[in-house]
Order: structure tokens, then sequence, then C-alpha cells
């Protein structure tokens, strides 16, 4: 009768062979489990890379907005001074359309905002824009230059020294000066009939006169009076649409736009068939109103680089010289 240990003896490389493949297939479950957890996960990466990628686009479509929103009679005017929209106020006026994350969500349109700050000599516009997945700003400062395609924009180095070294070469005076009359003498020596020496001077006499013309640049001046309009009625009871009329939206400054309609549907009971109700949808509109109390205008003038009086007045250049 064969004992435990008898078995082992006549088997020796059987237990080998099974303790190799144990080894192995621990080795190889080891070497799985680190490769899973080192690798990133590039679908994870590239989804993140997408998301940051359309953040940012939609952030610099708000700043851009910022720039056409703030003109020169919306700017803060006291150091310290702060003018604020928020996103929904940009999509509700047109500066914007409605935009959503890279996952089709839309964003918060009342916790993002643009905000413009008057600092000494310039603005600090900060642009805030919060979504399901993030939440970031940008700060910018920005100015009133002459480079500027809106009333504000970026200050650019480079850009402005440019301007200077132009400015520099349109203003500079051609002088005019007028040569001294110069007179050569040329003293000729003969001897006289009395035997001594005569000296006979004989001049020349020539003059050069510069009549290069001054040059005077012009730049031009404009000063943009905005509308003045009332504020809004009331809306109007609703009222049936039997006229199909359509929709209106006016923005805030739009001085031919005094009018506005708002439609609303529903279903409900237009009658009976059979005994039994009809239902079908019913169309109501409502109007509000407002009226206009001065219209706006543009004035445009030519004066020399940097009149202050008009500076003054609310005018900015438009970047045109003559």
């Amino acid at each position: 009768m064969y004992t435990e240990e008898n078995m082992r003896g006549r088997f020796p490389l059987r237990d080998i062979l099974l303790k190799a493949i144990v080894v192995i297939i621990f080795l190889i479950l080891i070497i799985f489990i680190i490769t899973k957890v080192t690798t990133p996960n590039n679908n994870t990466t590239k989804s993140s890379s997408n998301y940051d990628k359309v953040f940012s686009e939609n952030l610099k479509d708000m700043e851009n907005a910022a720039y056409e929103y703030y003109t020169t009679d919306r700017l803060p005017k006291e150091i310290g001074d702060v003018n604020e929209l928020t996103l929904r106020d940009m999509i509700n006026s047109n500066l914007l359309e409605a935009f959503t994350d890279a996952d089709g969500k839309a964003c918060d349109v009342n916790n993002s905002f643009i905000r413009l700050t008057k600092n000494d000599d310039d603005y600090t516009l900060r642009v805030n824009l919060e979504c399901a997945e993030k939440e970031d700003y940008s700060l910018t400062k920005v100015g009133e230059y002459e480079y500027c395609e809106h009333d504000i924009c970026k200050k650019d180095s480079s850009k402005e020294e440019q301007e200077t070294t132009e400015e520099d070469l349109e203003t500079k005076e051609v002088e005019i000066t007028d040569n001294n009359i110069t007179t050569n003498t040329n003293q000729t020596t003969n001897i006289g009939s009395s035997g001594g020496i005569v000296s006979k001077t004989t001049p020349d006499t020539s003059s050069s006169t510069d009549t290069t013309p001054q040059v005077t640049t012009m730049y031009e001046y404009r000063k943009v009076t905005n509308p003045v309009l009332s504020n809004w009625s009331s809306w109007s009871s609703w009222q049936y649409n039997t006229d199909r009329i359509s929709a209106v939206k006016c923005s805030a400054s739009d001085a031919n736009c005094l009018k506005e309609i708002l439609l609303y549907s529903r279903r409900e009971k237009i009658g009976t068939k059979d005994g039994r109700p009809v239902y079908g949808t019913v169309n109501y509109y409502s109007v509000r109103t407002r009226t206009l109390i001065s219209s706006g205008s543009t004035d445009t003038k030519w004066s020399t680089y940097n009149d202050i009086n008009l500076l003054n007045q609310g005018y900015t250049y438009t970047g045109n010289t003559r």
C-alpha cells in the first residue's frame, strides 16, 4: 500500500510543472493589473481635450462679443466703476447665439458673464464661463486705442510702436532755412603805373533757399450718440392669433423696433362632434410697445492729432487720416 509520500516520490516532475504553471499564471495576472492601472485611458484623454477646446472657443466668443457691446456710452466713467452683462442678456441682445459644451449641455447663463472695470488709464475685462464640467475665466487689459476695430480692444505694444513711428514721421515739421549770402573775395594784385602795388577786390555772391513745404496730417474724429428709448409697456392680455402673427424680438438699442410680440399655444376644446368634444391647438399672442424719445446721430470732424477739446466732448479716433 502506497502512502502520499511514495506517490510524490514517484511523480516529482508533475509537481514541478504544476508549481511552474501556477507561478506563470500569477505573473501574468500581476502584469495585466499593472498595465491596466498605469496605461492612460486614451478615450478619456481625447474626450477631455475636446471638452477643453470647445470651452476655450466659447470663452473666446464671449470676449469678442464684449468688444462689440462696450461702446463709448457703455464704458464705466469713474475709477472702480463696473459694467456687467450676463450670458443670458448677451443671448437676448443677439450679441451671441446660444451655445453648449462638448457634451451638448447648456452652460449656466446666469453665472456666466462679462465684466468691465475702470482703472486709471485703461480697463480690465473679465470673461467668466461656467459649464457642467468646467468653470474658468480670463482677465484682459483693454483700452481705447487708435488701432481698435471697436471702441475698445486689447493693448498691442507692437501696434503702438508702429503708430508712434508713423506719427513722428507725419507730424515732423520740415524746417525751411535761408542760407546766408556768402561773399568770397578774390584779391588780384597788379603793378600800378607809379610802380606801387594796387589791390583789386572782386566780390563773388551766391545764395541758396530750401523750399520744401511743411506737411500737416489731419485726423478723423467721430462721435456716436445712441437713440433714447422709453421703457417697455406691460404685456397686453392674450388674444387669439387668427391672423398668424409672427413673434418679434427687439434688441435694446434698435430704434426702428418699437413693438415686441410674444406667442403662446395650447391644446383646448374647440367644439363637439357626434356628442364628443373636439380638441385642437389654439394660438395666442401678446404685445408690448415702447416709444422713441430721441434719435441717435453720428458726427464726424477733422482735426490735428490729440485734439483735447474733441476728445473731452466724446469724440474718438476712426483711424482715418488725410
